[in-house]
Parts: C-alpha cells; sequence; structure tokens
C-alpha cells in the first residue's frame, strides 16, 4: 500500500509502500499502539502514547496541533472499512510539515476528562460527553 511516511527523527517526509497490517504499522512508526486522525479522506497514522513517551521530536502539519514521533499518511477505503493508498503528492505533505524539536519546545501534556456512563442510551452518552467537557475545561 503506498503511505507517506513522516519521519521526524530524521526530519524527513518520503512515500513508502507498507503491507496493510498493524505490526507493519508499529514498526515503521515506532510505537506499540497507535491513534488514527482523520483529515478529511486521508488518516493519520499516530502513536497512541505519543506525549506520555519520551520522544524527543514531532512535527505539525500545517497550523495543525503538535504530533510527537513519526506518524503515517494513508488512505481510507469507506466500503472495506480499511485503509487504502494514500492519494496526496508527497512533495504537498513535505512543503507542510514541519518539524518539532520537542526538547527545546514541549508539546503539552495530554488532558483527559472523566465522566460515568449509567448507560448505552444516546441521552446517556451525551449528559457523559458534556460532563467530560466540563471536567476536561476545570483542568486546564
Amino acid at each position: 500500500m503506498r503511505a507517506i511516511f513522516i519521519n521526524a527523527v530524521d526530519r524527513k517526509v518520503e512515500e513508502v509502500q507498507i503491507n496493510n497490517e498493524l505490526e507493519a504499522f508499529y514498526s515503521k512508526i515506532g510505537c506499540e499502539i497507535i491513534q488514527i486522525l482523520h483529515l478529511g479522506r486521508t488518516l493519520l497514522i499516530v502513536d497512541e502514547e505519543g506525549r506520555l513517551r519520551d520522544w524527543k521530536v514531532g512535527f505539525r502539519i500545517g497550523q495543525g496541533e503538535g504530533i510527537a514521533g513519526n506518524a503515517l499518511l494513508v488512505g481510507e477505503d469507506h466500503d472495506a472499512e480499511d485503509f487504502a493508498d494514500c492519494r496526496l503528492p508527497v512533495e504537498l505533505i513535505a512543503e507542510m510539515t514541519h518539524f518539532l524539536d520537542l526538547e527545546k519546545t514541549p508539546l503539552p501534556p495530554p488532558a483527559f476528562g472523566f465522566a460515568a456512563i449509567t448507560d448505552l442510551s444516546p441521552a446517556s452518552i451525551e449528559k457523559a460527553r458534556a460532563e467530560a467537557l466540563r471536567d476536561l475545561e476545570q483542568h486546564r
């Protein structure tokens, strides 16, 4: 599968061919668990624990939020509910990527909001979401 590898360690953005398997993503990014961020029709696969680990480097795409560590950009196959080839030009992503030295300018620590869900009804989920957002705001 065609992907774009954002290599924060070597400060490079490059096209790669990668197997569409979790183990291949873990190995390439250098992590044990991934998080998927939706960027329109493109998915950014990052280290789920990036801000909790001791990454010394990271990146930002455009004016977006800083990401700790490396990442992969892939496409999304909605019909198969799976990853697909990334169709973006690697040159565009390279131009938009700003590498970060996290030792000089650390990212803010992750923030969490807590709420209890009593049942999985839509009303209960919305109530818990609002409660978690309030909790998050109180601890910022």
